[in-house]
């Protein structure tokens, strides 16, 4: 079952719904460890039954489930729309056709295999390597396996860089 919990953020204290608590049985527990990561909540007894770890774990699949197929609605349209960027520029086929040798990346101190960014100043076009954003970092430090269950479940990690973009993303 799934609740809404209205949240001030003025007030320090959040309530859990008695009813939350009574449906998940937690409402008889002394103590309960709370797991909290960067937008989510876990709420468990300190030592759950072999019954509440197998329940917890089919709530996380079924969760899982659809939070993956929303990235990856959300990732496929965060590429469409990056392909809608480039429609009105007059060279938009032939943007995509240059070339930096790799040996003149690393004359000029640039690792040929980072990101370039590049600008227009006095009709010169400066390429210099971008500095890795949060949101590089916390798609570096997945696991390969997430990663490609990710990309077989059909998220473009590509779209997913350019929501974390957009978003400001910020790791905490």
């Amino acid at each position: 079952m799934k609740f809404k919990i209205c949240h001030d953020p003025e007030r320090k204290a959040l309530s859990i719904p008695r009813a939350a608590l009574q449906i998940s049985g937690l409402d008889g527990q002394d103590e309960l460890n709370l797991h909290a990561d960067d937008g989510c909540v876990l709420l468990l007894p300190e030592r759950p039954t072999a019954g509440e770890a197998v329940k917890t774990i089919q709530m996380l699949v079924d969760i899982n489930t659809q939070l993956i197929s929303d990235l990856a609605a959300a990732s496929r349209r965060a590429m469409d729309e990056a392909e809608c960027e480039c429609l009105n520029c007059g060279h938009r086929t032939s943007c995509f056709g240059i070339c930096i040798p790799p040996c003149q990346l690393e004359e000029a101190g640039i690792d040929p295999e980072s990101e370039l960014a590049t600008c227009v100043q006095e009709g010169r076009i400066i390429v210099q390597p971008m500095e890795k954003p949060d949101a590089d970092q916390l798609l570096d430090e997945l696991d390969e396996d997430l990663c490609s269950m990710l990309t077989d479940s059909g998220v473009l990690l590509a779209g997913v860089h350019r929501l974390l973009m957009h978003e400001g993303y910020r790791h905490e």
